[in-house]
């Protein structure tokens, strides 16, 4: 087994198909399905199950993936230590972030990392949480920060900062003049929904138990607060986010669900980066714990 083989290996399990992970590697299909059937017979085990739709992995492929992306990721890292070992430059490290997660909490966090590890470069990437899903896999990032992330069974999570949402009504919405917004109130109202983040809406349906009627839709929280900035609906939102024209009421009559600010990274991944973003968080989070008990 050579590390081309487990490249290729890698393109076929992500693809699902030959003729894409061909594309993709810029290789011929029957050079690409000699190879794969190579590693199988070198494995004596098949890797995938052939199929009219393309390629489904089977448990031992989704075992060998997991190893071969680890091998992927730590490749490319020592290539890279290798390439600048006398150049004493800074360790990097990448983060991936989006939406609302880049306010307030986490330029709290990597502010906190960066004195703790000056040597450290942060490198930071705004995708969204199912891209950053792919790019841990792919070491390309090594952790992630976002809210109501996908779980995952290779990947480990960490709590970062537990903030319940309030209503984000227009300032000159009629509830805004209130403190405290009923539910019920907001049955007809116009809401914002997700464009692609079933998490959140999964989430807001279960506390709520209905979904209010969506007539926009935005990729994010933030996005999301554009439109309530522009008068055309409410949303769900963490108080932080500080938006023009915008107003925070509570909201009654519903249970309330944390809008947790979340960190997630490999599990095989036991490099002293992620053990040092850690404990930063680890640290933040007791002193935010202690906060309320500090002012009784």
């Amino acid at each position: 087994m050579d590390t081309r083989s487990l490249i290729y290996f890698i393109a076929v399990a992500e693809e699902k198909n030959i003729g894409r992970a061909a594309a993709r590697l810029h290789i011929t299909q029957p050079a690409l399905t000699r190879r794969i059937h190579a590693l199988e017979d070198e494995m004596d085990v098949p890797l995938f199950i052939r199929t009219p739709a393309g390629m489904e992995i089977t448990p031992a492929g989704t075992a060998l993936l997991r190893r071969a992306r680890t091998i992927q990721a730590e490749l490319a890292q020592s290539r890279h230590d290798v390439k600048h070992a006398d150049r004493a430059e800074r360790v990097p490290f990448d983060i991936g972030v989006f939406g609302s997660a880049m306010f307030d909490v986490v330029p709290r966090v990597l502010g906190e990392f960066s004195k703790r590890n000056p040597h450290v470069e942060l490198r930071l990437h705004n995708v969204r949480k199912d891209q950053q899903v792919t790019l841990l896999r792919q070491g390309k990032i090594q952790i992630a920060f976002d809210r109501f992330l996908p779980q995952e069974p290779d990947f480990a999570y960490e709590l970062v900062h537990r903030e319940q949402p309030y209503v984000a009504l227009h300032k000159d919405h009629p509830l805004a003049a209130r403190e405290i917004v009923d539910f019920e109130e907001l049955a007809g109202e116009p809401c914002v929904g997700s464009s692609f983040d079933t998490e959140t809406e999964s989430a807001l349906a279960r506390a709520y138990g209905r979904q209010p009627p969506r007539h926009h839709r935005a990729d994010n929280v933030l996005t999301a607060l554009v439109l309530v900035s522009c008068g055309l609906a409410f949303t769900f939102a963490p108080p932080s986010i500080h938006m023009p024209n915008v107003v925070y009421r509570r909201c009654s009559g519903a249970p309330q669900i944390p809008f947790d600010l979340l960190c997630m990274y490999r599990k095989d991944d036991g490099s002293a980066l992620i053990r040092e973003m850690l404990e930063t968080i680890r640290a933040l989070r007791a002193a935010q714990d202690a906060t309320p008990a500090a002012g009784k």
